[in-house]
């Protein structure tokens, strides 16, 4: 799983997440800081919209939100952007993705269940858990199954997907850690600011949710 590319404005716009609050800006920009050892020059703080600009192998990018596009990073110069700016934009956009879909999970039982027989008869490979409360399990060889997966927020819902080869079952498992850490974001929002409009979001994420698990039974 990659994020969205855009380059029709002239310049390369690497999408970290369309559609989430504030938080996710600032948590991103806590990895930048803290996992990438980047410094930010400048910052500008408007209303409805971050732009955070900092140095990235020489090459001067933007970290910025907006209540209506999300997160991005981009090269500082937009349409004067050289062919090596869009270049480094994109590849800090990936490192940034990559680390965010990862940032809260851990291994289950400090790896203890790794080699050992899980819930589908199969051999453990990958067994991780979420601070937010979930956890998803690899297991390959189960039977005539080659890989199952399975997924559980924890008293909400819980699913088994199954994969006919190790590439197809790590791209599910990227996926649903995506998609699990969108809900988990929601509560990141303080109470007070738990709108009807978040309540919407909220529904909307757990249908989400309960659609992947339904579209990818087999």
């Amino acid at each position: 799983m990659k994020p969205k590319i855009e380059t029709e404005k002239g310049w390369t716009e690497v999408v970290i997440d369309d559609d989430c609050e504030f938080e996710k800006f600032y948590r991103a920009a806590d990895i930048l800081q803290n996992k990438f050892n980047i410094a930010f020059t400048n910052k500008l703080n408007d209303f409805d919209s971050l732009y955070w600009d900092f140095i990235y192998k020489e090459k001067s990018l933007t970290l910025f939100y907006n209540i209506y596009e999300g997160v991005t990073v981009f090269p500082k110069a937009y349409k004067d952007s050289t062919q090596s700016d869009n270049q480094f934009a994109k590849e800090i956009g990936n490192r940034l993705f990559e680390a965010l879909i990862d940032l809260n999970w851990t291994a289950f039982a400090n790896g203890k269940t790794i080699g050992t027989k899980g819930s589908e008869n199969g051999i453990v490979t990958c067994d991780i858990e979420n601070s937010g409360g979930a956890r998803v399990t690899v297991e390959k060889d189960c039977g005539n199954i080659p890989f199952a997966i399975t997924i559980g927020i924890y008293g909400l819902m819980f699913h088994t997907h199954y994969e006919s080869d190790a590439e197809k079952a790590n791209n599910y498992v990227t996926e649903i850690k995506f998609r699990i850490n969108k809900f988990f974001d929601l509560f990141d929002v303080e109470e007070v600011r738990r709108t009807d409009f978040w309540q919407t979001k909220y529904e909307s994420q757990l249908n989400e949710l309960a659609g992947v698990f339904d579209e990818t039974n087999s």
